[in-house]
């Protein structure tokens, strides 16, 4: 009978280390949690990542959008299905795609502490009255930056006059946890000038 319990004792004490050890992010009904990265940033969502009888099952929605891709549901089929944005191996690449929105020129820059920024400079001069044409630019090249996987990103116009944003509230507009305006109004917009100024 002692044999027993000291081999029911060593079995549990077996089964408690795997249980801990694989659950090192928490647990979800039941399953050890995965956490995610794309490029570095962690992917949060309401239903995380899990390791289901030793499969990775991860939540599409959310890694696909923080890849730049669009999702779409169709109740009637219950299909998703995943529609990938161009990705561009190289700056020249998203240079020569950006000139669609009339971006004369692209860099990247970093400080070599983690802070990274992607510069867009735009042909054009910004002022209180084209905000539409410039915005769609804008978004453009937020998720150039999630792409890249810079801290941040900068538009520029011939002036000098700047549009900033982090791309960790990019990536919360492409995830959906940001509508638009709640995206642009998190932009930092420096020495923008009403078109009248500019003008005299």
């Amino acid at each position: 009978m002692k044999k027993k319990i000291i081999m029911l004792v060593a079995a549990f004490s077996v089964f408690a280390g795997v249980v801990s050890a694989s659950s090192i992010n928490g647990v979800y009904k039941g399953n050890a949690i995965v956490k995610v990265t794309v490029n570095g940033n962690e992917v949060k969502s309401e239903v995380p990542g899990i390791n289901l009888d030793g499969t990775t099952m991860l939540p599409v929605r959310a890694v696909s959008e923080a890849l730049g891709a669009e999702v779409k549901w169709d109740q009637n089929t219950y299909t998703a299905e995943i529609e990938s944005s161009p990705t561009f191996k190289s700056l020249d690449e998203i240079a020569r795609h950006l000139k669609n929105y009339n971006i004369h020129s692209v860099d990247y820059h970093t400080d070599g502490s983690g802070h990274t920024e992607f510069i867009a400079i735009y042909e054009g001069v910004f002022f209180m009255g084209n905000e539409n044409e410039y915005n769609e630019a804008v978004k453009e090249i937020a998720k150039q930056a999630i792409t890249l996987g810079t801290t941040d990103f900068i538009f520029a116009d011939m002036l000098n006059q700047s549009i900033a944003g982090t791309t960790e509230n990019a990536r919360a507009f492409y995830n959906g946890k940001l509508t638009e305006t709640q995206f642009l109004d998190t932009l930092i917009r420096e020495d923008i000038e009403e078109e009248s100024e500019l003008d005299s």
